[in-house]
C-alpha cells in the first residue's frame, strides 16, 4: 500500500508502521486489499464497515495503470466485501483535484456526499505565545497520561457536533486510533484542563518535516472562551520547536467555526489536499 500511495503522491504522510498497528489493533472489520500485475504493485484499498448501510473504502491505482480495469476490478471486489458485511452502499473519498477519479465514481452512479476543505501554515518565525483563558492549564499527553479516559469522553460529547461525523466510537477504537498510532505523539497532544476536569484536548500526527491536525475538542459549555485557539496555538508553538516546515488540517466544509478559527491563525487554503466524499451503490454480483 505504501508503494502504491507514494506513486500517486509522493507527499503522502502513510506510514508502514500505521498499517500494520490498524490491522494488528483493529476491532471494527478493516480489510486491506492489494493488487499486483505480474510481480508490480498497482492498486491498494480498504473496505471498513461504517453506519447503517454504508461501507467506507478506498481505491488507489497507480497513474501509469489507470484506464486498464484494475480501478473496475477493486470496485468489484470492495463491493463484495461490502455486500457480505450486509451493506448496500460504499463511501470514498477523493481529492478535489484528482478529476479522473471523480469521473470513474460518477460514471458508476456515485455521487459527492460531503467534502473536507484543507488548509495549510507554513511554519516560519518565532514560536506564538499560547496565552489561555484564566483558569485553564495546558499539559501534555506525555506529562499526564493518565488523561486519555477523560479525553474520550470530550471527544464523545464534541463528535456529535460535527457535520457530517459518524459518532458512537468505542473507547478502545478510539485510543488505538487517537492515542496509540505511532505517529501520534504524546509531546504533541495538549489537554486543556480546568483544575482536574479535562474541557479540551487538540492532537497531531508527526512526519518528518510536517505534522497532520486530527480532533481539536472543547467541551459544549466552554466554548468561546479562546480554549480551541490556545489549544491549536500550543500545538503551533510545538511543531515551530521541532522544526517542523508545516501544518496541516482538514474541516468538514460546513464545520464553520473550526474553519474560522483556523483562518484566523494564519492558514490558508490548500485545494490540493481538500477531499470530496462520495458515496454510491456496489457493483452487482457477476
Amino acid at each position: 500500500m505504501v508503494v502504491v500511495r507514494r506513486a500517486i503522491d509522493p507527499r503522502t504522510t502513510i506510514r508502514l508502521a500505521n498499517l500494520r498497528h490498524a490491522l494488528a489493533s483493529d476491532t471494527r472489520g478493516l480489510t486491506f486489499v492489494a493488487a499486483r500485475l505480474d510481480d508490480e504493485p498497482v492498486a491498494s484499498g480498504f473496505v471498513q464497515p461504517g453506519t447503517e448501510a454504508i461501507a467506507y473504502g478506498d481505491i488507489s491505482v497507480v497513474p501509469a495503470r489507470r484506464g486498464n480495469g484494475i480501478g473496475s476490478a477493486m470496485l468489484a471486489w470492495e463491493s463484495n466485501l461490502a455486500r457480505s458485511l450486509g451493506k448496500e452502499l460504499l463511501q470514498f473519498e477523493v481529492r478535489q483535484s484528482d478529476a479522473y477519479s471523480r469521473g470513474f465514481l460518477e460514471r458508476r452512479g456515485f455521487e459527492r456526499v460531503g467534502g473536507e476543505e484543507a488548509v495549510t501554515l507554513a511554519l516560519a518565525g518565532p514560536a506564538p505565545e499560547i496565552d489561555p483563558p484564566p483558569g485553564i492549564e495546558l499539559v501534555t499527553l506525555e506529562e499526564r497520561p493518565e488523561l486519555v479516559p477523560a479525553m474520550y469522553e470530550v471527544f464523545i460529547e464534541a463528535e456529535q457536533d460535527v457535520p457530517g461525523g459518524e459518532t458512537g466510537m468505542s473507547y478502545d477504537d478510539w485510543r488505538s486510533s487517537n492515542v496509540d498510532r505511532p505517529t501520534r505523539e504524546p509531546g504533541f497532544s495538549f489537554v486543556a484542563l480546568e483544575g482536574e476536569e479535562v474541557v479540551g484536548f487538540a492532537q497531531l500526527d508527526v512526519f518528518d518535516t510536517e505534522a497532520r491536525h486530527d480532533f481539536t475538542a472543547v467541551k459544549r459549555a466552554w466554548r468561546r472562551r479562546g480554549i480551541a485557539r490556545a489549544l491549536k496555538r500550543a500545538q503551533i508553538a510545538a511543531a515551530t520547536e521541532r522544526g517542523l516546515e508545516r501544518l496541516i488540517t482538514q474541516s468538514e466544509e460546513r464545520n464553520l467555526p473550526m474553519r474560522t478559527l483556523n483562518e484566523k491563525l494564519g492558514y490558508r487554503p490548500d485545494p490540493t489536499r481538500s477531499l470530496d466524499e462520495f458515496r454510491g451503490p456496489l457493483v452487482p454480483p457477476s
